[in-house]
């Protein structure tokens, strides 16, 4: 049935008075979608010292990018400063930043003001793009989404990853592999997300993809020498080795995070690391569902990386949507997909409670992708090229 209804004119005398569309589907949907930017934009007001706070390390570190001092806290504190009270370092590689320079080169807010226009438009085109969704339960997701939200009110760059990532499935689905190995290549902007990524097209036998892939993410890495000079990379292990760069682990929606709370930290990480890794791998392997297999990467990227926090649980969007859209979905797993676009993933991270937060996100990952993969035998999945 149509969401909107054109009403035909009728005529009084010279004058055509046409009816006014009504569909409750319609008015539901406006409606859900003004409650959810009204309480981002509370949240928006709420947390105004925030504002900007990741694209002021972006601006001041492009500013730095290509003098060899890029990775040199003191100077690139003493820049921040200059419009923040909350320096942070940065874990940008080299090639990031120095293309940032297109913004760094305009004066702050003109820059910001520019920085946000374009993580919108990136935003759209990842919930347009991703492959099996429907527009409109994307951009109601999209409306709700607090990680979203928060990513556009500090200046990240994760929505850039959302974009890169939906248009490599959107050039698979179109058979363009060696094109798409390219742009995954491009989720190097934030790569510590991007765990998931091989493991998908490995499951899939996308060999020509993961060659362009690989080969296109070393020459990203590789141009960090010619722009930042022969010693950046081990200025930037030692930069990601600070504790200032990755604080409150117990707040990260990852294994990592959930791991921390126990003794034996690192061997409990590695078995559910494992355990997700196979999910992945298993369900990538059954599925005929691009859409699906990409969702399931981003979700596993999240939490399987070491460096993650509520802004980055945009990622399990296209998992949560598809979720809420697949016809054999349980109604539990679509009650709890409902649940992660809502806000209480992120409000649960950030309260006494984190590891609750960190639970209900990881364990929605993992049921997601074996119901999926259940599904997907039940419904007898052909074999994809």
């Amino acid at each position: 049935m149509n969401l909107f209804y054109r009403g035909e004119a009728r005529y009084y005398g010279k004058h055509p008075m046409p009816k006014i569309p009504k569909s409750p589907a319609a008015l539901a949907v406006a409606l859900v979608c003004a409650l959810g930017l009204a309480f981002n934009t509370w949240f928006a007001v709420l947390n105004e010292s925030g504002w900007g706070v990741d694209f002021n390390q972006f601006y001041a570190a492009s500013r730095l990018a290509g003098t060899g001092h890029l990775y040199d806290w003191d100077a690139l504190a003493k820049i921040e400063l200059e419009h923040s009270a909350f320096p942070v370092p940065t874990g940008r590689l080299p090639v990031e930043l120095y293309a940032f320079k297109i913004f760094g080169s305009l004066p702050y807010g003109t820059g910001r003001f520019l920085w946000m226009a374009c993580s919108v438009a990136a935003l759209v085109v990842f919930a347009a793009i991703w492959p099996g969704t429907r527009r409109l339960t994307m951009a109601v997701a999209l409306v709700w989404s607090l990680p979203a939200a928060m990513g556009l009110l500090f200046g990240q760059d994760v929505a850039l990853w959302l974009m890169f990532f939906a248009a490599g499935l959107w050039l698979l689905e179109r058979k363009r592999p060696w094109i798409a190995g390219v742009v995954f290549a491009l989720c190097i902007c934030k790569f510590h997300l991007a765990l998931g990524i091989p493991v998908m097209l490995a499951a899939r036998r996308r060999w020509s993809t993961m060659i362009a892939g690989g080969v296109a993410a070393l020459v990203l890495i590789a141009s960090g020498f010619p722009i930042e000079g022969p010693q950046w990379l081990t200025q930037y292990l030692k930069t990601l080795r600070t504790p200032a760069f990755s604080p409150a682990h117990y707040r990260m929606p990852t294994l990592y995070g959930i791991a921390a709370w126990f003794p034996h930290a690192a061997a409990i990480e590695i078995v559910c690391a494992a355990a997700v890794a196979v999910l992945l791998w298993a369900l990538c392997r059954s599925t005929g569902d691009l859409g699906m297999a990409g969702a399931a990467a981003a979700a596993c990227g999240l939490i399987l990386g070491h460096h993650a926090y509520a802004a980055d649980c945009a990622l399990l969007i296209p998992l949560s949507v598809v979720t809420i859209q697949r016809p054999g979905a349980p109604r539990w797993l679509k009650f709890w997909a409902v649940v992660l676009l809502s806000p209480a993933p992120v409000l649960l991270l950030v309260s006494p409670v984190s590891w609750l937060g960190q639970v209900l996100i990881v364990a929605f990952v993992a049921a997601a992708m074996a119901v999926g993969k259940r599904g997907e035998r039940r419904d007898g999945a052909g074999e994809f090229g």
